[in-house]
């Protein structure tokens, strides 16, 4: 049986298979995804919401890379700030 659940806004799923439970996270441009196998269930769902969490960490850190970079292009474009 597969459980679909939601964690800070990106689902996973849960199941087991012959006394292992597996987990997956799908990636936010829907390529691929991370996967894993844990003892328990409760050890899966923590393992899918680390996963989940550190995504989310590394897309944080993307968005502010790029905002710095316009930012960056902005400074140096010589443009007048004030109008």
């Amino acid at each position: 049986m597969r459980s679909r659940e939601n964690h800070l806004g990106t689902g996973y799923e849960v199941w087991t298979d012959q006394q292992t439970w597996f987990w997956f996270v799908r990636s936010p441009n829907r390529e691929g995804g991370t996967i894993g196998a844990a003892a328990s269930e409760a050890e899966a769902v923590r393992e899918a919401w680390s996963s989940i969490e550190e995504l989310g960490g590394a897309i944080a850190a993307t968005g502010w890379e790029c905002a710095l970079k316009k930012f960056e292009r902005y400074v140096g474009c010589g443009c007048d700030a004030m109008g």
